[in-house]
């Protein structure tokens, strides 16, 4: 999935320690049968479900918010041994299954929540709720309960990537949102874009940590 913003281009940048578990490719029948969604799939979601919401993830606008994103999640779950609990498999899964670029901030996440509750109502109530909970912490990647934590950090882990990877990430996401800025001019479009980016990443530097887990944080946050 990398490489797919064609068309935009940022200068060399130096390697920084590449942190982050490297992720292997896998089929879609992999990614329904991952063995970090098999609390989930105890807990009463089929493999049909679960086929259909990654199917979101495919929409032709989506480059970084795509099927990928939540496959690394799942596969970064695995290799920093940080068993999902049904809850939280169920809000890797849903978390960005509704993705509109410059929606409303927190429109996008309570969509998923609404959109969760109509695929897996037939989980247990508080499986549901748990995971609702968790979808719309992603809003501001605050963990407010218990379970939040190992999915913002999973969801945060691209930040602990060396320097060109981290700005074809960036570039990923420019692709996303390109179509909002009202310029054919891709360099005026990028500045506006990444000085709004900026201000993301502002917003996590000024908090005591990015980084929810001890171990997350002790392996991830310095590179972060």
């Amino acid at each position: 999935w990398h490489g797919r913003a064609v068309g935009y281009s940022l200068p060399a940048t130096p390697d920084l320690l590449h942190s982050a578990p490297a992720m292997t490719p896998c089929t879609p029948d992999e990614d329904e049968a991952h063995p970090a969604l098999q609390p989930l799939r105890e807990a009463g979601l089929s493999a049909n479900v679960v086929a259909q919401v990654l199917a979101f993830y495919d929409e032709p606008n989506r480059v970084y918010h795509a099927r990928a994103h939540v496959r690394e999640m799942l596969d970064a779950s695995v290799a920093l041994k940080l068993p999902l609990s049904a809850a939280q498999g169920l809000a890797v899964l849903f978390h960005d299954a509704i993705y509109v670029p410059g929606a409303p901030r927190g429109a996008n996440e309570a969509l998923c929540a609404q959109l969760m509750r109509v695929y897996a109502h037939e989980l247990p109530r508080a499986v549901l709720e748990a995971a609702r909970s968790i979808v719309l912490d992603t809003t501001d990647h605050i963990a407010r309960t218990p379970e939040s934590g190992a999915v913002l950090d999973l969801d945060l882990l691209r930040l602990a990537t060396p320097t060109d990877e981290f700005a074809q990430i960036s570039l990923q996401v420019f692709a996303e949102v390109r179509p909002l800025f009202d310029t054919p001019d891709d360099a005026a479009a990028w500045t506006a874009f990444m000085q709004r980016r900026a201000a993301f990443f502002r917003a996590l530097l000024e908090r005591e940590f990015i980084y929810t887990l001890p171990d997350v944080r002790q392996r991830f946050e310095a590179v972060a």
